[in-house]
């Protein structure tokens, strides 16, 4: 379905653009000493005269508005919709005076209103001519329903690949050919002072989009989020950034969105301000594009992503401690290791300070969580370690996270013989109920039996029809109960191709419903 929608350009806007349009005419005088002759010819001396700079101004000005025009048809607006999962029409719901004085005022009163569901506004670019759009994982998670909208307005439903909470990317997908895109770059190559340009859609979707200019303020800005090594979570990786630092505006609604270099390249992906306003003050945050590149790829080929593990919580070394043994500034020292993790089979030891991974020395030791997390299970690492003052090297082999929360779209069930294949024929993904996804989903208990619902096609016929959200449990189908997703599967191959059949969810807070789904194909009579 693609429909075209038209913006009114907001009367205040044009109001407010030539109210400072007017007030620079009244203040120019002033500024710029246009009527003050005192010292005219002196600054007339000193000055480069104004046209002799035109020719590198216009180049400037021509680099922008190329880049603007370029890279502006490939960047989509996105708004994101969630359903409540438990809301059953069919099911009145009580009145909440009963057995108070205003019981009987409002006997007659239709309680069973829908709830008003959550909305968001995002951005996202394509970064293929397939439709293939990234954007903040932030942007789309917990959401059913997703619209993108293109610069001319044509409007798409999409849907998800996979999303990875770690990074904070996410990739969805539109169901069109031939589109524009943006090429990536390098972002292990920007250097702090060059130009780039951030575009989105901010603060409302009427503003559309919109482009803003800056330069790169600084690079390396790395942040660890809860869980993984740092806090010793042996089950989940935890939230890493190395963000790319820019001055150039970055408001709500400009997630996801491209920042890109005067090529027109992708340097890397809108996702954060420090703001003590709630909007712009000069210090906005990029995925750098090299860590987006390796997470896309990963998600858009098998729906997840993999990350190695060494298995150790570690943290900074003491200033006293780096001038003691002439340590590297970014040393990490070991406070812990996991029982049979690939640390602990390599002979690291608590107390062993890491001080460079493959050759490179730590600067930060927040790097640590970063290098090994840009590697996959399996990969050798070289860790050379300070022990008691004697330099060791390690040569070992990655871990791999078990229970990584990595993707929620596409996670360790992706590839199960079931995974894929629902996706196409309902039009949904499911996934074993762990304790993480239970209480991501809201539920109380963190032992649930049945299979959870981590991603659902807006246009499916289980998502319109069937009433399918996401975070949603069924516990049978078939009028069979199936406690996992082995179960499921072998439920659903038993049920003849264009049957309809029974589905018995269970949502938080206690809640249940039934639904109905069909197995495509054509019935044989």
């Amino acid at each position: 379905m693609r429909t075209k929608r038209n913006y009114p350009v907001s009367l205040a806007v044009i109001v407010a653009v030539f109210l400072s349009g007017g007030l620079f005419a009244m203040m120019g005088a002033n500024i710029f000493g246009i009527g003050d002759k005192t010292g005219a010819e002196t600054r007339a001396a000193e000055s480069v005269p104004v046209v002799d700079m035109l020719p590198e101004a216009t180049t400037l000005e021509d680099a922008f508005t190329q880049v603007a025009e370029r890279v502006n048809p490939a960047v989509v607006q996105i708004q994101a919709e969630n359903f409540p999962t438990d809301w059953n029409p069919d099911e009145p719901r009580t009145n909440p005076f009963e057995n108070t004085p205003f019981g009987n005022f409002f006997r007659d009163f239709d309680f069973n209103i829908p709830q008003v569901p959550r909305r968001g506004l995002g951005s996202g670019v394509l970064i293929r001519p397939d439709g293939h759009i990234l954007t903040n994982n932030h942007v789309i998670e917990n959401m059913s329903e997703l619209t993108v909208i293109a610069m001319d307005g044509t409007e798409y439903e999409a849907r998800v690949i996979g999303m990875d909470p770690v990074s904070d990317v996410a990739v969805i997908k539109i169901d069109a050919e031939a589109l524009p895109y943006v090429g990536m770059g390098d972002s292990d190559h920007i250097k702090v002072g060059q130009w780039v340009m951030a575009f989105g859609s901010p603060i409302e979707a009427s503003l559309g989009n919109t482009v803003t200019a800056g330069i790169i303020s600084a690079t390396g800005r790395i942040r660890i989020g809860n869980g993984g090594a740092n806090n010793n979570d042996a089950n989940r990786p935890a939230p890493t950034y190395n963000f790319i630092q820019t001055d150039a505006a970055i408001n709500p609604g400009n997630s996801g969105g491209p920042l890109v270099n005067l090529r027109g390249e992708l340097v890397g992906i809108n996702t954060a301000i420090i703001t003590r306003t709630g909007g712009y003050q000069g210090i906005g945050f990029a995925i750098p594009v090299n860590t987006v590149r390796n997470v896309a790829d990963q998600l858009i080929a098998t729906g997840r992503v993999e990350r190695g593990k060494l298995g150790v919580s570690y943290g900074p070394a003491s200033e006293a401690l780096i001038e003691t043994l002439n340590l590297p500034q970014g040393a990490a020292v070991v406070g812990s290791v996991v029982a049979g993790s690939a640390a602990e089979n390599a002979g690291i030891r608590p107390g062993d300070i890491i001080v460079s991974l493959n050759g490179k020395q730590l600067s930060d030791h927040q790097q640590l969580s970063l290098w090994i997390g840009a590697m996959k299970p399996g990969d050798y690492a070289e860790v050379e370690v300070d022990r008691e003052g004697d330099r060791k090297t390690f040569r070992i082999k990655l871990g791999g996270w078990e229970n990584s929360e990595s993707s929620l779209a596409g996670n360790e069930n992706a590839q199960e013989t079931i995974g894929d294949r629902l996706m196409d024929e309902l039009g949904v993904t499911l996934s074993n109920v762990t304790p993480d996804r239970a209480r991501e989903a809201g539920f109380e208990e963190e032992t649930i039996d049945g299979v959870i619902v981590t991603e659902i096609d807006p246009t499916s016929y289980a998502a319109r029809e069937a009433n399918l959200r996401r975070g949603a449990v069924i516990s049978e189908i078939d009028r069979k109960e199936v406690r996992n997703l082995k179960e499921f599967e072998a439920v659903y191959d038993n049920i003849e191709a264009g049957k309809a059949f029974i589905v018995r969810l269970r949502t938080p807070n206690g809640g249940a419903g039934i639904t109905a789904l069909r197995k495509p194909g054509t019935q044989e009579e």
